[in-house]
């Protein structure tokens, strides 16, 4: 394991890039890089007309969705500061917080798109709708199982 120093900042390099010592830091960094691989995947498919094309793109764009947005709430519960302390509740908790506030926002961005008129086709709507919303709860439980290893784990054992 190497050391990197960047002014007061120590960076560990990992294969992945995770750092057990700034998990506020590497969590946010990569959120940084979800939502800009997100961005990118859905400039992809307005240019390219993936999301006619492929009917499988709007899949991985929302359980992509859904991981961001878990992750995110996650982040912004225990680690931002804003709440207090990190401290971790039992994990059905942390559990519901982050399947709650993905379909919050997956029920939204739904709300979103029908209120602007971004949904194209009326055919197969209800089914489309659906499979995005359960895509971005699928996206959201990966969410919590991955920061209940990386972070709640880990906590419990130091």
């Amino acid at each position: 394991m190497r050391e990197f120093f960047s002014g007061s900042i120590v960076i560990q390099s990992y294969v992945i890039g995770y750092n057990d010592a700034m998990p506020r830091a590497t969590l946010l960094s990569f959120l940084a890089i979800l939502v800009f691989l997100i961005v990118a995947l859905h400039a992809a498919a307005i240019f390219l007309h993936l999301y006619w094309t492929l009917w499988w793109y709007d899949i991985i764009v929302h359980f992509l969705g859904g991981l961001f947005t878990g992750l995110l709430v996650l982040w912004l519960r225990f680690f931002s500061g804003y709440f207090g302390a990190e401290a971790f509740p039992a994990g059905q908790s942390v559990l519901l917080f982050a399947l709650a506030a993905t379909l919050v926002v997956g029920i939204g961005w739904e709300i979103f798109e029908r209120i602007f008129g971004n949904t194209w086709s009326v055919e197969g709507y209800y089914m489309d709708t659906t499979l995005d919303i359960i895509f971005d709860f699928i996206g959201g439980a990966c969410a919590f199982v991955f920061f209940k290893r990386k972070y709640m784990a880990q906590k419990r054992n130091a």
